[in-house]
């Protein structure tokens, strides 16, 4: 399916279709080439059309190709010629297409933005594999209908290749999926998969309505008269019989005039029962549809009555608009596209039945009112919960498609809520029957407790997953659709309660997201460890609302919620509003984005030079250490356990009755508790098991569960590593709480494995230490403008023993060393570190070696008579860039007597690296690009190279790259100095 077809339906649909259905000759251009194109004939399964290709630039055709591109398979003839005839497949052809359609993807991953993942091999959003009444979207209908046609024309001015449309007239309608249904409208209906069907069908005294295709998987009928269809079918499965009981009725209308606001009035049969209902959806768009746009548009028509009127459609005898009395003379009344301000007025003064029709009313999402279906109520055949309702108008792209866009998300996973569905407790959150169980307790219109399990009373087959009405009241939607929208959601502003155990206020309509994605296992931080009896739990998948919150995390303080919480919208402003919607499912890329994946480009929206790549490249390669660390130290508490004589079951499956047939052990999550995967020395992996089912098994005495001798620590490490896992952000949600819960967790577990830790990761050149750590360049000299550099050194030492650390200082002569101690707990200061070295008059790279793990910052400034103006850069506790890596270093300045660039590159790899260093002007001009060889160990100052590489001293503002381009551990940054001051500003990394 490609991107241009959906551009050709919309763009044709409204001529072809005329073409199609009446025979006409309709001239239609194509686009982007000297061509146009007549068609005639009968566009209906099984009947002929004959298309012909012209010129429209006076050329001769010298040869024409004809193929078919898309649609159910034609038969072609002449497709060598100008004119190609097309039989057009059976009917039945066409009823599997249109079931295919339905259930597949709406668009291919070739049309999907980079932010939206492509569907699996199963797609879970489509046509369910259930026994139904199918509801059909207007862009399913479309693309049921559609065969597409691919010509290549060559002529004696080119030669060129484009498509055409023919759209093919089917019986089939645009339909809810209700059970409540208009007569004289085909039925469609759908099986499960299996060998043999054996539909039968029950119609109403005075029917004649039978079922085609009896024997298919997807049969259908027409209702003839007003009653009760009951449709049969034996599930193989079972054998048992299942039935589908279907009211067919007649439109009804009930508007009857406006209030002093505008709003509509209605029958007052309605009302007597649906009095507040009634209220609240008079005040939104869905009220006002038809009202407006007869009002204020010159481009409004019958095109549009489908979705703004009640049961327009010219083909069927079911009392909708068409059929009112005064329907015809409305037409005539040159009232449409007048765009005046009293059109609707005088619509309800003159068009009294036309007008009991208007806008988007109860029986548009409920079916008819004159039928059996009404007087049901509650959950009966006229409420379904499914998304299909509001695809019959939200699913026709371009202008409407948030059917399609939720349909990619993943709040559309039919096969999760199936299988979570039958569940009190995992229905809530993860099938729609179950939110809207639940929502009335999370409201507080009804009292309970928000923990408290649902009551299940539908079936598998009646399970839906998050569909459009678990976050929207359709009865109160807003009245302004598009960007700028004020559609409603169910919870606004603070969320309830959650089920993590705090509230998350002044969210905006994010409280609704926040509701679900969240941790789920109550209130877990140091000061409830004591108290906590699962100390081995994972977090619940999607503790989104957690990290944004900064709560439920350990060995940190909790509270630090983060800026983007602070949103209006929170969730939704990144997910929904920033994030454009697919393009081929997003007119002009407007309104929401219902896949709710969110653009990482977004993030320049309010950061001028951060993106995702920022937050995330660093907060992946700490989970990669952290993952490590853990794996470690639980081996490490295996290993303690056996050397006692101890024996291991993992799981009451496999024994361990040695350390040394422990290969490795993995850190990992399984139905909700923090596991391990042992790899032993026969080769097999064995796992991953709960932490609470590996026991530890004593020669003499009971057994005892692995876990209660693990270092709390080690259980609340796990704890943090899977909540920055389960957010999927990689930082992004909460940057700055979400680094110090990881270096805090990193620090942990180093002091378990004595090894890692902070800085666990850094390349060592010349230590032999456990942990390494660098600081990018440390000096004691003089350097321009009369500037006097020094640098001092702090390292926290955050072990419960003396830290032994030798300072190693690669300069370009020689390198330096220097042992220092810290102690335990203790904060460690070296001022004017080089001159502690014996390095006086030299600078370079700084190589901090400890045996237990730091946290090192350090001062690199300029000493005047003033006192002194000077930079902190961090110590560096990761790996650095490798080969076909780019750092970029943004907001550079560089202009003579006032500010000066230096950019400083650090190789802490064991090779000599080579960089390409690009400098950019602020308007992404390109100045210069150069390279630069840095030996092992060394720090590289290139001093002022706009000055001196892009003869540009006088630039203003600028930015740069570093590309690795051969070796590893490259860590970069640039300084900007105030030449009036030599005060030096640190311009980090940016990956």
């Amino acid at each position: 399916m490609s991107s241009s077809r959906i551009r050709l339906n919309c763009y044709l649909v409204t001529t072809i279709v005329i073409a199609a259905v009446f025979g006409l000759t309709q001239g239609v251009a194509a686009q982007g080439a000297p061509l146009e194109f007549t068609q005639t004939g009968d566009a209906v399964p099984g009947g002929s059309v004959m298309v012909s290709v012209a010129t429209t630039d006076g050329s001769a055709i010298q040869s024409v190709a004809w193929s078919q591109a898309y649609g159910v398979e034609a038969v072609l003839t002449g497709a060598g010629t100008s004119t190609v005839t097309a039989v057009l497949g059976a009917e039945s052809a066409y009823r599997a297409h249109l079931i295919h359609v339905l259930a597949e993807p709406p668009i291919g991953p070739d049309q999907l933005p980079p932010n939206v993942p492509p569907p699996g091999e199963e797609f879970f959003g489509g046509l369910q594999n259930r026994f139904q009444v199918v509801g059909v979207n207007p862009f399913a209908l479309e693309e049921g209908a559609l065969v597409e046609l691919h010509v290549a024309v060559t002529t004696d001015s080119g030669s060129y290749e484009t498509d055409y449309a023919v759209h093919t007239a089917l019986r089939w309608k645009v339909a809810t999926g209700l059970s409540n249904i208009p007569t004289n409208i085909p039925v469609l209906l759908h099986g499960k998969e299996q060998a043999s069907y054996d539909w039968a069908l029950t119609a109403p005294g005075g029917s004649t309505a039978a079922l085609m295709d009896a024997t298919g998987q997807s049969p259908d009928f027409t209702p003839d008269v007003v009653g009760m269809y009951t449709v049969t079918v034996t599930d193989e499965a079972t054998t048992e019989a299942v039935t589908l009981t279907i009211y067919a009725g007649t439109w009804k209308g009930i508007i009857i005039g406006e209030d002093a606001a505008g709003n509509p009035t209605v029958d007052a049969t309605c009302t007597a029962c649906h009095g507040a209902t009634v209220a609240s959806w008079a005040q939104t768009g869905h009220a006002e549809i038809f009202k407006d746009n007869l009002n204020t548009s010159t481009h409004y028509g019958e095109s549009c009555f489908a979705c703004h009127t009640v049961g327009f459609d010219p083909d069927a005898d079911n009392g909708g608009i068409d059929e009112a009395s005064d329907y015809q003379a409305f037409l005539d009344s040159g009232l449409i596209n007048a765009a005046d301000p009293t059109g609707y007025a005088q619509v309800l003064a003159q068009f009294p039945v036309t007008a009991r029709h208007t806008n988007i009313q109860c029986e548009n999402c409920h079916g008819p009112q004159d039928s059996a279906a009404h007087m049901q109520g509650g959950d009966g055949p006229r409420v379904n919960i499914s998304s299909d309702s509001c695809a019959t108008c939200h699913g026709e792209p371009l202008r409407h498609a948030r059917f399609q866009q939720w349909q990619l998300s993943r709040h559309a996973n039919y096969e999760l809520a199936v299988e979570e569905g039958q569940s009190g407790t995992c229905s809530k959150c993860h099938t729609g029957n179950g939110f809207m169980a639940w929502l009335p307790v999370l409201t507080g219109a009804v009292p309970g407790d928000v923990n408290d399990d649902v009551e299940v009373t539908w079936t598998e087959d009646e399970t839906h997953p998050q569909t459009c009405v678990t976050c929207h009241n359709p009865h109160a939607a807003g009245d302004v659709s598009g960007n700028d929208n004020n559609a409603t959601v169910w919870i606004a502003g603070d969320t309830p309660e959650l089920l993590a155990g705090f509230v998350a206020t002044d969210v905006g309509r994010g409280a609704i997201c926040m509701t679900c994605h969240n941790t789920r296992r109550g209130l877990r931080n140091d000061s409830t460890w004591d108290a906590t009896t699962d100390k081995d739990r994972a977090p619940h998948l999607g503790a989104q609302t957690d990290l944004l919150m900064g709560q439920n995390f350990y060995l940190v303080e909790t509270g630090e919620r983060s800026y983007h919480s602070q949103l209006e919208d929170s969730c939704a402003t990144c997910h929904m509003e920033e994030t454009p919607p697919p393009p081929d499912l997003a007119y002009q890329l407007g309104g929401t984005n219902h896949t709710f994946f969110a653009a990482k480009t977004i993030c320049s929206s309010c950061h001028s030079v951060i993106i995702a790549e920022d937050v995330q490249g660093p907060t992946e390669m700490m989970l990669t250490e952290i993952h490590h660390q853990l794996g470690e130290a639980w081996q490490m508490v295996a290993e303690g356990a056996l050397a006692g004589g101890n024996t291991i079951d993992i799981g009451g499956g496999v024994i361990i009755e040695d350390a040394s047939e422990i290969v490795a052990v993995g850190f990992s999550e399984t139905r909700g508790r923090q596991a391990l995967i042992f790899t032993l020395s026969d080769s097999m992996d064995y796992g991953p098991t709960g932490v609470g089912s590996i026991d530890v098994v004593p020669a003499e005495g009971e057994p005892y569960a692995l876990l209660t001798i693990a270092p709390d620590n080690l259980l609340k490490s796990g704890w943090n590593f899977l909540m920055i896992e389960a957010d999927s952000s990689l930082g992004v949600h909460n940057p700055d709480y979400a680094e110090e819960v990881l270096e805090t967790t990193e620090a942990a577990l180093a002091e378990i494995v004595g090894g890692g830790g902070v800085g666990g990761s850094a390349n060592a050149v010349a230590c032999t230490s456990t942990y390494v750590y660098w600081t990018e360049i440390a000096a004691r000299l003089n350097g321009t403008a009369g500037s006097v550099w020094r640098t001092d050194v702090v390292a926290k030492n955050n072990a419960d023993a003396m830290a032994n650390l030798t300072f190693y200082l690669h300069s370009d002569s020689t390198l330096f060393d220097a042992p220092a101690t810290v102690d335990a707990g203790a904060q460690g200061v070296f001022e004017d570190v080089v001159q502690f070295i014996g390095a006086d008059g030299n600078k370079g790279a700084l190589e901090i070696c400890s045996d237990r793990p730091l946290e090192v910052v350090a001062r690199i400034y300029n000493v005047s008579p003033d006192g002194t103006f000077g930079q902190f850069l961090n110590g560096i506790n990761f790996s650095g860039l490798d080969e076909g890596d780019t750092g970029r270093l943004y907001a550079l300045r560089q202009m003579t007597g006032e500010f000066r660039t230096n950019i400083s590159v650090t190789n802490t790899g064991m090779a000599d690296a080579v960089v390409q260093i690009t400098l950019f002007g602020t308007n992404a001009a390109e100045l210069t690009s150069y390279e630069m060889t840095i030996p092992s160990g060394m720090a590289a100052q290139d001093l002022e190279p706009f000055r001196t590489r892009a003869s540009s001293p006088d630039l203003g503002w600028g930015y740069a790259f570093v590309e690795v381009t051969s070796g590893e551990g490259v860590i970069t940054s640039a300084s900007v100095i105030d030449s009036r001051t030599n005060d030096a500003t640190t311009i980090p990394m940016k990956y």
